[in-house]
């Protein structure tokens, strides 16, 4: 079974715990980086948000013009969303991408109601800076705060986002309203392009990272339109499907995604990501990598996403158009590095640069050098 077997690099799911382990050298503002330990995590936290405009609900309303609907957002000062488990976490990076972020409303087609989707980014700004932004989109049952150390120093560059998919990270799941809901590959798709039309509305780069690699190739296959170019990072893509996985009975499909959450696989798949293990594989990078797991819904999300098979896009991986960037580290225990010689044959217009001494969550492990190489192909 493959909650047995998880962590090996047959594992169709890519790196689950990929949004958690602990820096101990970027901090991106003084408030943070003098945080206390244990509940302090919390304090400092609210203290933060005093100081980031962008941690808020909102009320949202359609406007009609001569060009059709505009989203019209009023924001509100409001983190409520996130769960209460924040106040365990201690990393700097962590409560301050915290911080920063904020539910947004989109309006998916056919959609009664929006869905009020998690990210970091510009919602705000009245004059976008860059005419290609740069989006960062997690792997399988993650969130934007795998990015906490990417992020900013990609932002202080270029305009970047990070983006929750809905069903997984800081979205709303929406399950209270829509109980039997389908949340596979194709509703994804859909929902990241509604966001993408409301609230960036240019060719972007994007960045997806482990199964977040897979969203990424069938999102720029189906939508060339919307990436300008695509940054693959130890991204999953030849392995189809979850296999039997997606015909469990639901009372056995429950009981699989519950064991997600537990802390004693979160602390073998910590220790498997890395190749700095003692350095990066701490308890608190636990407490990051399974805080999204505390969501209303999360559970329905992810047997729903079982349910449909997961995400089948080995014969779309040579119908990618955009120039490619692979990003793959030389020490991956998840994702056998062959994967990434794979991807530079399969895909026309590619280049391969290889993480040494780094692991399968290069983005955690190597943020400066990653920042680098992105940057240098996003701004070329």
């Amino acid at each position: 079974m493959y909650f047995a077997s998880i962590g090996s690099r047959a594992n169709p799911f890519g790196s689950l715990w990929s949004c958690g382990l602990e820096s101990k050298s970027i901090s991106t503002s003084q408030p943070v980086r003098n945080c206390a330990r244990g509940s302090g995590g919390l304090q400092l936290f609210w203290k933060s948000v005093s100081q980031v405009k962008h941690v808020s609900r909102r009320s949202s309303t359609r406007v009609c013009s001569g060009r059709g609907e505009t989203l019209v957002s009023q924001e509100v000062a409001d983190a409520s969303f996130l769960p209460s488990e924040l106040a365990s976490i201690t990393e700097p990076a962590a409560i301050e991408m915290a911080a920063q972020l904020r539910q947004i409303p989109v309006f998916t087609p056919g959609a009664e109601e929006a869905v009020n989707t998690a990210c970091v980014g510009p919602v705000e700004a009245k004059i976008k800076t860059s005419e290609n932004p740069v989006v960062l989109l997690h792997g399988f049952d993650s969130s934007s705060l795998e990015f906490r150390r990417l992020y900013p120093l990609l932002a202080s560059q270029t305009e970047t986002w990070a983006v929750d998919l809905i069903g997984w990270g800081f979205t709303e799941a929406g399950f209270d309203r829509k109980p039997d809901q389908a949340l596979g590959p194709k509703e994804k798709r859909a929902h990241l392009y509604a966001w993408w039309k409301q609230y960036v509305g240019r060719p972007m780069v994007l960045v997806g990272a482990s199964l977040g690699g897979a969203a990424a190739i069938d999102f720029a296959v189906e939508h060339p339109e919307a990436v300008h170019k695509l940054v693959l990072v130890d991204a999953q893509g030849f392995i189809d499907g979850i296999g039997p996985m997606a015909s469990l009975p639901k009372p056995l499909a429950v009981l699989g995604v519950r064991v997600l959450r537990s802390i004693p696989l979160r602390q073998a798949a910590n220790k498997m990501a890395y190749y700095n293990k003692e350095r990066f594989a701490t308890e608190d990078a636990m407490r990051v990598g399974r805080l999204h797991t505390f969501m209303p819904g999360w559970t329905d999300a992810n047997c729903a996403f079982m349910r449909s098979g997961g995400y089948s896009i080995a014969d779309k991986i040579s119908k990618v158009g955009q120039e490619t960037l692979i990003l793959w580290g030389r020490n991956d225990e998840i994702l056998d590095p062959k994967y990434a010689s794979q991807f530079l044959e399969a895909i026309p217009r590619s280049r391969l640069v290889w993480v040494e001494e780094c692991g399968h969550c290069a983005h955690l492990e190597k943020p400066e050098f990653m920042a680098e190489q992105v940057l240098e192909f996003a701004l070329s």
